[in-house]
């Protein structure tokens, strides 16, 4: 009877399991269950006064870069242009519209249902290089781009611009690669060809080759060459420290703003700063480079805990590493360092502004599941209006740094003092 009842009881759980399972499922089938191609042009309309409303009233101010008269303009002829339009254009216009409204955290991020070139671009201070591909494209890697459909890059990267939401210049360079090599997007901007591949003009060795990219809708394995091997230990962490004694540097990576499971951020504070006791540290280097955000709450027990550090807390001990990939929370975290420590910022401009509109909420569109991000809240935390935060001491790589891994502004660090700098 006791192993007749156990049966049963697991029986009841498994069937519990299922029901959470197809309910799940049945939710998800409305996104899924048909691709953009096969919407019609009323569902669109349905989608696109959705689209309308739901901004309006989720952005506390979502004409403060915009003019209204065109976002509506843009909404209207839109929808006058509807039955003329393929399903990869309605999308690209769409996500134009979000894109107008200027703000980095309001976007529609592009599908995971659109076609890859599997192409990564990157902007160096030597120009647009190619440095990710997949394995049929290996012979563009590390090639620079000279030209994009027969245009000069910066005037393809120009017209690519408006459906691209960003902050500021930094902020479009470092997401601009996501929308580049979208074949949709592309082919909607006419700026891949009629058959959608995409045309490009590169340096390789010193010559200049003509390449046809076409895209691909299965996955692939993105391929990365430079001259060491790219270490991969710490992939995926959200924080990590290294010690360098020969330099008696810590080196505290902040990868996102987030605590990781099974290894709390106040625990692992707590175990860093008692490490410091332990070891001599000449200098102290908080990283945030490539942050995107989340919640900035979390780094404040570093940050209250090093603003009464009398030993690392001073000028020429403490510094902070920022670029165009350090936004949102980030950026809230590095103006927090600027104002209550002695910290010395080091890099690019971060790619997300000092104030910003952001704590985002995230909606689909009923009918096509496209995904939307929208800010609900703005982040007024400093005086400062510039577009981007500054960094004191700016460094920006070339092509050549890159390959040969130099970390230039961990480099600047090193070099601070020791040439008699104040």
């Amino acid at each position: 009877m006791i192993k007749s009842h156990r049966i049963s009881e697991r029986m009841m759980k498994m069937k519990r399991v299922l029901s959470v399972f197809f309910l799940l499922l049945s939710l998800a089938l409305p996104i899924f269950a048909q691709g953009l191609e096969d919407l019609s042009a009323e569902e669109w309309r349905q989608d696109i006064r959705f689209l309308e409303e739901k901004l309006l009233s989720t952005h506390p101010n979502p004409f403060f870069n915009a003019d209204e008269g065109t976002f509506r303009d843009l909404l209207k002829s839109l929808e006058h242009d509807l039955e003329d339009l393929s399903s990869s254009e309605i999308y690209t216009r769409l996500t134009e519209i979000v894109a107008s409204i200027g703000d980095g955290h309001t976007a529609i991020y592009p599908d995971s249902r659109l076609a890859v070139y599997p192409i990564y671009t990157y902007w160096f201070a030597d120009g647009l290089y190619v440095v990710a591909t997949s394995e049929s494209e290996q012979y563009l890697l590390n090639c620079r781009v000279v030209e994009i459909a027969g245009m000069e890059v910066e005037y393809a990267l120009e017209r690519l611009k408006k459906v691209v939401s960003y902050d500021n210049e930094w902020g479009f360079l470092h997401s601009h690669s996501d929308y580049l090599n979208k074949e949709e997007i592309m082919k909607s901007l006419g700026i891949a060809d009629m058959d959608g591949d995409l045309l490009l003009k590169v340096e390789k060795e010193g010559e200049i080759i003509e390449a046809s990219v076409k895209s691909q809708h299965e996955g692939f394995h993105w391929i990365q060459k430079r001259v060491s091997e790219i270490d991969r230990t710490y992939q995926g962490r959200k924080y990590w420290y290294q010690y360098y004694p020969d330099s008696k540097t810590l080196h505290f990576h902040y990868a996102s703003c987030g605590s990781e499971k099974g290894n709390p951020f106040i625990l692992f504070n707590w175990k860093m700063f008692l490490f410091t006791w332990t070891n001599p540290v000449d200098k102290f280097v908080l990283d945030l480079r490539g942050n995107g955000g989340g919640s900035s709450v979390v780094l404040e027990p570093f940050i209250l805990r090093m603003m009464i550090d009398w030993r690392l807390n001073r000028t020429g001990k403490l510094f902070v590493l920022i670029d165009r990939g350090t936004f949102s929370s980030a950026v809230l975290n590095a103006i927090s360092m600027r104002k209550r420590t002695n910290a010395i910022f080091v890099g690019e401009p971060t790619g997300g502004s000092p104030r910003h509109y952001g704590e985002v909420e995230r909606f689909q569109l009923p009918n096509s599941g496209i995904s939307v991000s929208c800010s609900t809240t703005y982040w007024k935390t400093t005086s400062d209006r510039s577009e981007a935060f500054m960094p004191d001491i700016l460094v920006v790589r070339s092509f050549q740094d890159y390959y040969e891994m130099r970390d230039l502004a961990f480099e600047a660090v090193m070099a601070y003092g020791s040439e008699g700098e104040e």
